[in-house]
């Protein structure tokens, strides 16, 4: 366990400059959105999340930074009241930067939530970026080894740490599956980009009602694996590509929604 030390800034800008994150047009804000007052890093927490309970844990495990998926602004700029100022208290009293990359991180192909599902889960060959959405692309297709059942796919998903086990299933397209889109969190709203491109399933996270509907007419096979199973893997990759390069102790706060 190293107690190796890196500052903050340095940290913030390798994470801007890999991530791209001035790039994406975003309804988050990607990058470093509670600085404080601690400048030199030697814990660096990851999760996919910033719920109060999680900034708690990672105060509890001397974090100075928390790298998420999902941070704490969204949209516009909210009163500091509740459990936002709940959040932002804790941070700044207790020491704890927070730094979120949310369509960056769906987006990268070697570090992002879908091309890490494609590469290590599936074990898929010929990821490309796919799925464009604000001039970028928030997803990759790929293609099998070989032709796999879809029962079977839906079981490697299953048992992905934080994943709903079994994960839906909407069986309405093929169900030998030799092509995939990957596209995580919430993105059943791709179900008819991923019938016109001709792929044989589409892996999501969190279906909206429609999904049913919208896959069933477009004879489409989707598995959605949960929002929380489905973006757990972009932030382990940085996670160990930070401690490769910077050398810290790093810590993987892990609270699944089951959702």
């Amino acid at each position: 366990m190293s107690n190796e030390a890196i500052d903050l800034a340095t940290v913030v800008e390798f994470l801007n400059r890999e991530l791209s994150v001035r790039d994406f047009k975003d309804s988050a804000h990607n990058g470093l959105q509670i600085e404080s007052s601690q400048k030199r890093i030697s814990t660096i927490g990851f999760a996919v999340d910033s719920g109060l309970s999680v900034l708690e844990e990672a105060v509890r495990r001397k974090c100075e930074l928390l790298v998420v998926h999902h941070g704490v602004m969204w949209g516009e700029v909210e009163p500091v009241v509740g459990t936002w100022a709940k959040k932002l208290t804790l941070c700044l009293t207790r020491g704890l930067s927070l730094y979120a990359a949310h369509l960056p991180l769906d987006s990268h192909l070697t570090l992002g939530n879908a091309a890490v599902i494609a590469k290590d889960v599936l074990n898929a060959e010929n990821i490309q970026p796919e799925f464009e959405y604000h001039g970028k692309t928030i997803g990759v297709r790929a293609t099998l080894a070989q032709p796999t059942p879809l029962e079977a796919i839906s079981k490697l998903l299953g048992g992905c740490d934080g994943a709903i086990n079994p994960p839906l299933v909407l069986p309405f397209g093929k169900q030998m599956i030799s092509s995939v889109g990957i596209a995580t969190g919430s993105a059943t709203f791709l179900i008819p980009d991923a019938a016109r491109l001709g792929l044989d399933l589409l892996i999501s996270g969190e279906p909206k009602q429609q999904a049913y509907h919208t896959a069933k007419e477009s004879s489409q096979s989707v598995i959605c694996m949960g929002h929380y199973g489905s973006e757990t893997f972009g932030v382990r990759a940085l996670q160990r590509v930070l401690t490769q390069r910077f050398g810290v102790k790093t810590e993987w706060i892990h609270e699944p929604t089951g959702i």
